[in-house]
């Protein structure tokens, strides 16, 4: 709203104007009858009393009173005082015994107001002073203090008590207000202890949005002050509508022949949380009605995989899969208050040139909120959160999956963090939260957050021959909290290589040019609508689906053999159960169905089987054994590891000085052990203390 050249209102008159519009604004309720909205809401404030401010809709006070409403854009900071004191004045009116103290607590916050802007806008000269709204990510946020706002002083020449209010900076009195008192020292007054009022005070750094980023841009942040009962109300990784005025302040002293610069902070009139993504991406109704007439085509699916990263060749079923990890499962809390997550992880294992950083990249740009890192510039804390020192003490600052909560966090370079980094990870996977208790602030943030990594193998190459564990430098505990795992394998075969390499010169050549179903910006959109809107439910005829692919894979594993020592492999577990239900849903949501049926548990079977097939194959035996991806040993090779342990103990009293190597490896052969495993496993015991060599050559197993 553009201010005209109005006339300035009195104090008095602005005062008496807003404390009429409180009490006489009227809207319509639900039965079309005048309803007294503002007066309604003072009486609520007065029953209840843990609420100390009256929000006021901007559009309603224009309506009301123009020229009252031009006054507060004209003169924000003088006018909100104001508006502060006809909004006490009005409480009185309804409670005439309320205590002074206690009624200037009370506050007038103001939302729908102002022009909005980017916060790299906000440094404008014209910006200055006005009242703004815009909307951004907490990255940053001090602990509460309290801040004096009022204090009595006693004049120490003529003993006169009087009050003094700060609105930033304390300061002491300069003058005695006595007119025949001439005290005008300022050491000279005394601050009386009893009479000190205080108010809430915090500051928020808050960020530019990562999908409003310009292309090659560093994010700009900036200042919020938050007083009062907007304390608290917000915590890092939140997204948030700030309303307030745009104040200056000096960077340094200003000092004679020096720049003089200043800096900006917000004094926020009004903070409000974006609770759902369908705030950040506004779907008008045509669109929606677009998006619902969708729902019965009968290639719908087949559009969605299309327009999934269109310019990689290949790739059905890692497409299929992060398609269900775009759309989702439904999180659920069950009546004990167990919280089971909805969020599909996904990791990429695969040669170098095979598009994994394509593909990432791809999600990060189609998923309504999604961030991307790689793996060796991130830390622990940079993926998780932060607690930093600041002026005032410390303060709690968001990370990768705080900041992507509710959205997708693309990590690259998996294989290239930290082991310490990856530990951080852990929480968020599964209990989809970061837990925090450092430098005496104990917190803890939302990271519902899917995660899609791509990792390189350790040699270079993936190598079929080899288990998933001895291809992969990543420990079983982050390996097992991924609900599919592909691997990318760069194979020569004359007839795909000719298809690929069709594929890539024709997009050089501009002979293809792959023109996805549904264009990014729609996909956006799809996705957001189907995750705000479509929460399927599991069929019974889907789940006896999943139970008996679950049970048919189990009974696989009670085959035993002599190979493993009668530890049968395990192929299924009940975090692949759960993953099954997730994807089951997914699919059901990216086809806007509200029950997951059994063609929906069709597509979640065929992923699993695909993945397990892939990474959860024993080299040695060809079976399944999820082992390799939950323990990263599979039973075969856990059963022939005891087995070279077994014959080196067997051999101890033969061989009071050590057990000669080569005497390990005829026994080994003869149980067709082969040589090099068991020099592995004797170094790996040796690694762990409780194998020794007295001599060289010889081994004896530590006693306790």
């Amino acid at each position: 709203m553009e201010v005209t050249s109005t006339e300035v209102l009195p104090d008095d008159q602005i005062i008496d104007r807003f404390s009429n519009f409180l009490l006489n604004f009227t809207t319509l309720d639900e039965e079309g009858r005048d309803f007294y909205k503002y007066r309604e809401e003072i009486l609520q404030i007065i029953a209840d009393e843990t609420k100390r401010s009256i929000i006021i809709d901007f559009p309603d006070l224009a309506l009301f009173d123009q020229e009252l409403a031009e006054n507060l854009l004209k003169n924000p900071v003088k006018v909100i005082n104001l508006f502060d004191t006809g909004f006490r004045r009005s409480l009185k009116i309804f409670q005439e015994d309320i205590s002074e103290e206690l009624l200037r607590k009370y506050r007038v916050r103001i939302k729908n107001i102002g022009k909005p802007i980017s916060i790299r806008e906000l440094h404008r000269a014209e910006n200055l002073g006005k009242i703004i709204n815009f909307r951004g990510i907490v990255v940053k946020a001090t602990k509460v203090k309290p801040i004096l706002r009022r204090a009595m002083f006693r004049c120490l020449s003529c003993g006169l008590i009087f009050p003094m209010e700060f609105e930033d900076e304390f300061q002491k009195p300069t003058a005695c207000p006595n007119p025949t008192c001439d005290n005008n020292n300022p050491n000279r007054f005394e601050m009386l202890k009893d009479s000190l009022e205080y108010e809430e005070y915090q500051e928020l750094t808050i960020q530019e949005l990562p999908e409003e980023l310009p292309p090659g841009q560093l994010p700009q942040s900036v200042v919020t002050v938050v007083r009062g009962d907007l304390t608290n109300k917000v915590r890092p990784g939140d997204r948030v509508t700030v309303y307030g005025v745009v104040k200056t302040f000096p960077e340094r002293g200003l000092r004679v022949g020096k720049k003089p610069l200043f800096d900006i902070l917000i004094e926020t009139l009004y903070i409000d949380s974006e609770s759902s993504e369908l705030e950040e991406i506004e779907l008008t109704e045509e669109e929606k009605e677009i998006i619902e007439s969708l729902k019965n085509s009968e290639d719908l699916e087949q559009k969605i995989y299309q327009s999934i990263a269109p310019s990689i060749y290949g790739y059905d079923h890692i497409k299929k899969a992060i398609a269900a990890l775009l759309f989702g499962g439904v999180p659920k809390v069950l009546p004990d208050g167990t919280k089971i997550r909805g969020t599909i992880n996904i990791l990429l294992i695969g040669d170098p040139g095979t598009g994994k950083s394509q593909i990432l990249k791809y999600v990060a740009q189609i998923s309504p909120r999604a961030l991307y890192t790689s793996g060796r510039g991130a830390s622990a804390a940079g993926l998780t959160a932060a607690v930093v020192k600041s002026d005032d003490g410390w303060a709690l600052e968001a990370g990768v999956l705080v900041l992507a909560d509710k959205g997708i966090a693309c990590i690259d370079e998996f294989d290239k963090m930290s082991r310490d980094d990856r530990r951080a990870l852990h929480e968020a996977m599964e209990q989809q939260s970061i837990s925090i208790a450092k430098a005496g602030i104990v917190a803890t943030l939302n990271a519902r957050t899917s995660i899609l990594a791509a990792a390189n193998p350790k040699f270079g190459r993936y190598l079929p021959e080899r288990d998933l564990a001895e291809n992969l430098d990543l420990p079983p505990t982050i390996l097992s909290r991924f609900d599919l795992i592909f691997v990318l394998v760069d194979i020569p075969k004359k007839e795909e290589d000719y298809k690929k390499a069709s594929h890539i010169l024709g997009l050089h050549t501009r002979d293809i040019r792959p023109e996805p179903p549904f264009s990014p910006e729609f996909l956006k959109k799809y996705i957001l609508y189907a995750k705000e809107h479509i929460f399927p439910k599991l069929t019974r005829e889907a789940a006896n689906k999943i139970l008996d692919f679950y049970m048919k894979m189990r009974a696989m594993s009670k085959e035993e053999s002599e190979e493993t020592l009668g530890m049968s492999p395990i192929a299924i577990t009940a975090r692949q159960l759960e993953a099954l239900v997730r994807l089951t849903e997914a699919h059901a949501r990216m086809l806007l169905k509200d029950e997951a049926d059994e063609s929906d548990a069709d597509f979640a079977i065929d992923l699993m089987t695909f993945s397990l097939s892939q990474v959860g194959r024993d080299p040695q035996s060809g079976r399944i054994d999820i082992g390799i991806v939950s323990t990263g040993v599979s039973s075969s090779k856990r059963a022939r590891y005891l087995i070279v342990i077994d014959i080196l103990r067997e051999l101890e009293n033969e061989y009071p000085d050590g057990v000669p190597l080569k005497k390990i490896i005829e026994i080994a052969k003869e149980k067709k052990i082969g040589e090099d495993f068991v020099v592995e496993v004797l170094n790996r015991e040796k690694n762990k203390g409780n194998v020794y060599e007295p001599r060289p050559g010889k081994y004896k197993s530590v006693s306790y």
